[in-house]
């Protein structure tokens, strides 16, 4: 792989002789009162280049090289206005921009569907962002709760404390989760395996709907999502920071967050630290046994900048959960083990995921090196037997079932000068991955996997059309040693892949594009499916996987149209998914003597899943503050073999949301309003016999956030509730369903956060 590096970089690098500097110059300002507009952000995605207005609006952004850009302005507040502009060598363009009041609040560039950052309207990707005030109305569970707000995306839940997204039908190994630019990697296989990512180190999601092995690699297959911190270079002081606190009635729970970070000259430095404390979870039907849980994270970051663009970041960062894990004996009576609110019995499960990393953006000439490398370890207890405290299991438990993930990951990204009107980035990267089994409960078999991939991305911009193509190979070796537990010799597989993608997003106006993409991806099998041979204690199942198993791959087609003006943003999307060798567990009729539960073997089928999202957001001209929001969604999966459903396919579901906001009343500040039910249709095509059918359900949430600044300080309390006419109904996709148990009841989430 260092090889073809160096033979890119050999072959891009002349491309880059000595050239004048390209100047836009230009004037942004308010398109009612024609005043400037301070602190705007002029950004060209593309080369990964922006500038602020100064205080009389205007702007001055040099280019290393000739070419057609497309230049995004932004304004907190105003509509986004994108221009494209062609330069020619040593000249200067001036370019002024009228930005129009807007009420419509959107994400408009995104990181992740991309090699370089590009704005929304001409992304060719499903793309949708969850900022920082989606996320505080869900502060103190998860950062993946924010998920159940867009559309495509819902959440397989193990009760609060595991929300593992589900995109399109797709979850698991299927969907890849990259926090900050890094792939995450635990044992992540299990429906009650969710990502070990922590509140306090979360400010804005990113989620791209559709395959995306071209950037990412194998388990891209229904989408990635992508959480961000904010950019550790913004900080203008030496010591700036932010405090969260928040209680949950539902489950009696306290969570809290800290950040303090800052900049000296060339330094940066941010550290975080978060911690929760949840009892059992309340139901209409009363306590659900062994709920309880505690989780605590830490993280830091350190990152130095000597010149413009080229800068180092290294950080770290620590995971620590310990939770209960319910079983449906203990819904007769008698069978609950007998705990207090917050005690965690047995069984119960600890996951600890530790992290270093380092990251890299060197200019080389008119390029731009991009180097992510990341060592992170996950180990996964679960324990049985006694009665234990809730907190850290003692020293002297010894867990029934311990396996250990390390992983090291490595991405060099040379992303190359304009040629033309042509753009483009070529890149390498590595894994390697070594799998423990380190207690009596084997449940798979230890491992090696070694993984390269080198891939090309171009992307050519025109005036109205932005068309991108990729492709990327990749090579996996899988080294597994003998167990005689589970009947497996030692054994090395290879695995390659092609995959490949083709978009184009048309724009013939300023607030309204068309886009269209195509995307193969694929998925190497787990060793959970191909040599498990035990009880999983955490799906309540006996695992059976099959050697034979190939690596799933599918051919993908999805569009998306766009509009947004001042008061309307609206978005239709659909796809075509067709999976080849889907893998998946099949119930058997035998039972397992020792544990009683059902026999699963894994195995494969060609597979489709059909569907549409759309949002609707439209803030009336005459009716200043006021907002109406609408998002829906419905996918269809199939086995094309059979013609019976796939599971964890969730049922169509539409939200709508009354919202009312105002900059400022009384001594209040971005107030916040939003009061609106959630339609569930019922699930009547469920995956039998593991899955039953559920019953249609509206569930009605409020929402109230304000910010009041006082001194030095910024005080943002956030009252919200959830299920507020506590509505009895059982999620779709809960894996406490067959059990009939219902979601949780009303629950109150008051959270306070305070930023100096």
């Amino acid at each position: 792989m260092l090889r073809l590096l160096v033979s890119a970089c050999c072959f891009l690098l002349p491309l880059a002789g000595t050239a004048h500097a390209q100047t836009i110059q230009g004037r942004v300002t308010d398109g009612e009162t024609g005043q400037p507009l301070p602190g705007a952000a002029v950004l060209l995605p593309t080369a990964d280049l922006g500038a602020t207005t100064t205080s009389d609006g205007r702007y001055t952004l040099a280019l290393p090289t000739p070419g057609a850009y497309r230049v995004v302005f932004r304004f907190v507040g105003y509509k986004t206005e994108t221009r494209s502009i062609t330069l020619s060598e040593g000249g200067t363009s001036t370019l002024d921009v009228v930005l129009a009041p807007s009420f419509v609040e959107v994400g408009d560039v995104t990181v992740t569907a991309k090699a370089n950052a590009a704005d929304l309207l001409s992304t060719p990707q499903s793309v949708a962002i969850v900022d920082e005030r989606a996320l505080d109305r869900s502060a103190g569970g998860t950062p993946m709760d924010a998920l159940d707000d867009v559309a495509g995306v819902r959440l397989l839940r193990t009760g609060p404390a595991i929300a593992k997204p589900v995109i399109r039908g797709l979850t698991s190994q299927r969907v890849l989760i990259v926090a900050d630019g890094v792939r995450q990697e635990g044992q992540q296989w299990g429906d009650e395996h969710g990502p070990e990512i922590g509140g306090a180190d979360v400010d804005r999601i990113e989620v791209v709907r559709g395959p995306l092995s071209l950037l990412y690699g194998s388990d891209a297959l229904g989408g990635v999502i992508q959480t961000t911190h904010d950019g550790l270079f913004a900080y203008d002081d030496a010591l700036a920071g932010e405090a969260t606190a928040t209680g949950l009635t539902g489950t009696n729970q306290g969570a809290a967050t800290l950040t303090l970070g800052g900049r000296a000259g060339a330094w940066a430095y941010e550290a975080r630290g978060g911690g929760l404390r949840a009892g059992q979870i309340d139901t209409p039907d009363g306590l659900l046994p062994n709920t309880a849980q505690e989780n605590w994270t830490a993280s830091g970051r350190l990152g130095y900048e000597w010149a413009p663009q080229s800068r180092v970041i290294a950080t770290a960062g620590w995971f620590d959960t310990t939770l209960g894990l319910f079983e449906p004996e203990f819904l007769d009576d008698g069978e609950a083990p007998d705990l207090s609110r917050y005690e965690i019995g047995e069984p119960s499960q600890r996951v600890q995921h530790g992290r270093l990393g380092l990251r890299a953006d060197v200019p080389l000439g008119r390029n731009r090196l991009e180097i992510i490398t990341a060592l992170q370890q996950n180990r996964r207890q679960e324990f049985e037997g006694e009665e234990a405290e809730a907190g850290p299991v003692s020293g002297d438990a010894e867990p029934a079932l311990f396996l250990r993930l390390t992983t090291g990951t490595a991405d060099v990204r040379l992303h190359h000068r304009p040629v033309g009107k042509l753009f483009g980035t070529v890149g390498v990267s590595g894994m390697w991955q070594e799998n423990e089994t380190l207690a009596e409960e084997t449940l798979i078999p230890a491992a090696t996997t070694l993984n390269g991939a080198i891939y090309v991305t171009e992307e050519l911009v025109l005036p109205t059309l932005t068309l991108d193509a990729g492709l990327r190979f990749d090579a996996r070796a899988l080294d597994v040693q003998t167990n005689d537990d589970l009947g497996v010799l030692a054994q090395t597989r290879s695995y390659t892949a092609l995959t490949g993608a083709l978009g184009a997003a048309w724009q013939p106006r300023g607030d309204f594009s068309l886009a269209l993409n195509v995307g193969r991806a694929f998925r190497a099998p787990q060793l959970i499916e191909l040599f498990g041979n035990g009880v999983h204690e955490g799906t309540l199942r006996f695992e059976r996987g099959a050697v034979d198993l190939t690596p799933e791959s599918n051919l993908s087609l999805d569009g998306v149209a766009r509009y947004r003006t001042p008061h309307v943003y609206a978005e239709v999307s659909g796809f075509v998914n067709q999976i080849d060798a889907y893998i998946f567990p099949r119930a058997t009729a035998e039972i397992d003597p020792e544990s009683g539960f059902v026999i699963y073997d894994f195995t494969q089928a060609n597979a489709r899943l059909v569907g549409a999202e759309f949002r609707l957001d439209i803030h009336p001209h005459a009716l200043h503050g006021l907002g109406l929001h609408f998002s829906g969604d419905a996918t269809r999966g199939t086995n094309r073999e059979t013609d019976v459903p796939l599971p964890f396919i969730p049922p169509a579901r539409l939200r709508s949301a009354v919202e009312y906001k105002a900059e400022q009343l009384g001594p209040a500040r971005d107030l916040e309003a939003r009061f609106g039910p959630t339609f569930v249709a019922a699930q009547d095509r469920p995956e039998l016999p593991e899955e039953i059918p559920t019953d249609a359900s509206i569930v009605w949430d409020l929402s109230l956030g304000a910010a009041f600044p006082s001194g030095g300080l910024t005080i943002t309390p956030m009252l919200s509730v959830d299920n507020l006419f506590d509505t009895a109904y059982v999620d779709p996709l809960s894996r406490f369903r067959p059990y009939g148990v219902f979601a949780p009841g009303r629950s109150v989430r008051l959270s306070l956060r305070v930023g100096f």
